[in-house]
């Protein structure tokens, strides 16, 4: 009987006992390892019981568990795929732009340097001429038309220098210089502009000296472009702000404006190249401007929030005990 049993029921457990405990049939007992119940079956006509212990239903569950487990598996899995494909497109989207940014930037500066020769050329020819034109005819009528003229050959020389910064760096020299000198020779100009656009312009600069290693015409046309970009986010009748000091191991240059400002997204992209917010922008001005702070071993900073203006910091390298020989300066303060 226990070998039948076995065999039809593989998975059953079986015990028979009599009425006073006394096993009779013990099947599957030890090796059987489910968590079910038994079940009971007395049989009266022998005052006998039969307990049968069913196989356990958790297999079942575990069957249901283990494909709940998978789903969710899987779910998971795809969605981790599926974000790490996006910052994969993402990634690579923004190192083509940045490819695309610099191959326009070496193709202007391989351009620029290139024909920087023959515009430079007859430029210098012209301005020679126009000099001895200046000396040639004192009226105020033809000073005036031979001053545009001037200035206009300027603006180009320094469009032409413009462009050979956006190209590969350039050994270049830095001298050393009082901020305080380049600042005393660039006022007219920026004071100039200022009436222009009806602003008005605070300085704040240090008596005491601030040296630091630069080339004294880019650094101007740093602080000139930076200015120029405040007066035209200004309203007429407000004020610029330049304030020239030092602090620990650096030189400050703090332009500021109150004018209509920048959102957080517009600020992380004032200094890409090619990324501008004015009509007639190139997008060239502050990335220029950027390039050549850094080649001066300084940084550049923009603060700004909407319609309360914007802060820029210039932060260059002081140098210090090391008079500069022959300059005089005078604080117009």
């Amino acid at each position: 009987m226990e070998k039948t049993l076995k065999k039809l029921s593989p998975g059953h457990a079986f015990i028979l006992e009599t009425s006073d405990k006394t096993r009779i049939l013990d099947i599957n007992t030890e090796e059987f390892t489910g968590h079910s119940t038994w079940v009971d079956a007395p049989l009266t006509e022998v005052d006998w019981t039969l307990s049968v212990k069913m196989p356990d239903r958790i297999n079942t569950n575990n069957m249901n568990f283990f494909l709940i487990l998978v789903f969710f598996t899987f779910l998971f899995t795809h969605m981790i795929y599926s974000v790490m494909e996006e910052l994969i497109v993402r990634r690579n989207t923004k190192n083509q732009k940045l490819l695309n940014d610099r191959q326009k930037i070496d193709f202007v500066g391989t351009l620029a340097a290139s024909t920087a020769h023959e515009i430079k050329n007859p430029l210098t020819g012209i301005k020679g001429l126009v000099q001895l034109l200046v000396e040639k005819h004192p009226e105020e009528q033809d000073q005036f038309y031979y001053s545009v003229i001037m200035k206009e050959i300027e603006r180009i020389n320094s469009i032409v220098s413009e462009f050979l910064i956006l190209g590969k760096p350039m050994a270049q020299t830095l001298s050393l210089y009082d901020i305080r000198s380049i600042i005393a020779e660039l006022r007219p100009i920026i004071e100039s502009e200022a009436r222009h656009f009806n602003i008005e312009v605070e300085w704040n600069i240090v008596k005491e000296p601030i040296m630091v290693h630069c080339t004294k015409d880019q650094l101007k046309q740093v602080i000139l472009n930076i200015a120029k970009n405040g007066f035209e986010a200004m309203e007429v009748g407000e004020k610029l702000r330049i304030r020239i000091h030092h602090e620990n191991e650096w030189a400050k240059i703090i332009i500021i404006d109150n004018g209509h400002g920048l959102n957080e997204k517009d600020i992380g992209k004032v200094f890409d190249p090619f990324y501008t917010s004015k009509k007639e922008g190139t997008g060239l001005g502050l990335f220029v401007c950027k390039r050549i702070i850094e080649s001066f071993n300084g940084t550049i900073e923009f603060s700004s929030k909407p319609l309360n203006g914007t802060t820029v910091t210039i932060s260059l390298p002081l140098i210090k005990d090391q008079p500069l020989k022959g300059l005089i300066f005078k604080n117009e303060d």
